[in-house]
């Protein structure tokens, strides 16, 4: 079967959406959970692919007409709905029109796709509208949803729904296929973006593309030598470039905890995290236990920042916490 062929990894989920899908078992109400990057929408569209493919033998095919307009996003029976990532953004306004779209009978397949993204932008009120047309929906309505954790939904879409928690891939099969997309891009540059990113493909593309990667090493060089330094002025003066970008920190904690596994491993294997010069200048200062108590303030303040703490008393307390597992 050629389904997924644009998604890797989550093999296990692959595993089991192949299994519904070719005994015609797939929930009408799917909600696909993960972080932004994760390749959510792209299993989306492949989903539909297959319900939509008529094509003979394996399906998708990727060859016949129905197949064709789903991959050039031109299929009468596919309706893509999203909103911005922030509260209330996908309103009732919106579910009512996919309400309207959801009676009306598919034009030229056997099914009508929805693929709605940035649920967790969804108001109360349009939730509890979805939940209604989730629980009676038409018999060839498919709603595909997409998350980033399913706490923002309501328990009882979460009730009517079956629910896909979306991992990144290995890094090495994160880098490969990057590298496959993109001619040109060093395969080490792309290995140390996955890392850097858990896996989570789509973040280390956009790294990598658009430079944000070059200023995330950099970021998180300069923090490790003013953290080997013992200078809370070099600290403060090295977390400045954060400003409020949180997203920036909390790749740059991700990248941090690789150089000080590097400076653990000093000597004795490969520098994971491309950053030598950093992982030396904690190595040559700090014992492996003080190594280790930075490594889980790191995973502290990761913490932090995925609880939408406080930007400004983030720094202060990212200073505090790194030079106190020095014994500063």
């Amino acid at each position: 079967m050629t389904v997924f062929n644009d998604f890797i990894g989550n093999e296990r989920i692959r595993e089991q959406l192949r299994y519904l899908l070719a005994s015609g078992h797939l929930p009408h109400a799917v909600l696909l959970e993960g972080e932004t990057g994760l390749g959510k929408r792209t299993l989306a569209r492949e989903i539909a692919l297959y319900l939509l493919c008529r094509g003979e033998g394996e399906k998708p095919c990727r060859e016949c007409a129905q197949c064709r307009k789903v991959l050039k996003g031109v299929h009468p029976d596919v309706f893509e709905y999203t909103a911005e990532d922030r509260p209330k953004a996908f309103g009732i306004e919106t579910v009512r029109d996919i309400k309207s779209n959801a009676f009306m009978q598919p034009n030229e397949a056997d099914f009508r796709v929805f693929i709605l993204g940035n649920c967790q932008s969804m108001s109360a009120e349009a939730q509890n509208a979805i939940l209604k047309l989730i629980e009676e929906p038409p018999a060839y309505a498919v709603f595909l949803m997409t998350v980033t954790t399913k706490s923002a939904m309501l328990p009882t879409v979460l009730s009517r729904s079956t629910v896909f928690t979306l991992e990144g891939v290995s890094p090495e099969n994160g880098a490969q296929w990057l590298c496959e997309r993109h001619e040109g891009m060093a395969y080490d540059a792309a290995l140390r973006m996955c890392r850097t990113y858990n896996g989570n493909i789509g973040k280390a593309e956009a790294a990598l593309t658009d430079g944000n990667g070059d200023r995330i090493s950099e970021a998180a060089g300069n923090i490790a030598r003013a953290a080997a330094s013992g200078s809370e002025y070099e600290l403060l003066k090295a977390c400045a470039v954060f400003g409020r970008d949180r997203e920036m920190l909390q790749q740059t904690l991700s990248l941090l905890k690789i150089i000080v596994r590097d400076a653990m491993a000093h000597g004795s294997g490969d520098i994971l995290s491309g950053n030598r010069e950093a992982a030396e200048a904690l190595a040559g200062r700090l014992s492996r236990d003080k190594l280790m108590k930075t490594y889980r303030a790191l995973e502290e303040l990761e913490q932090a920042v995925r609880r939408n703490a406080n930007m400004p008393l983030l720094m202060t307390r990212m200073c505090t916490e790194l030079l106190r597992a020095q014994n500063r």
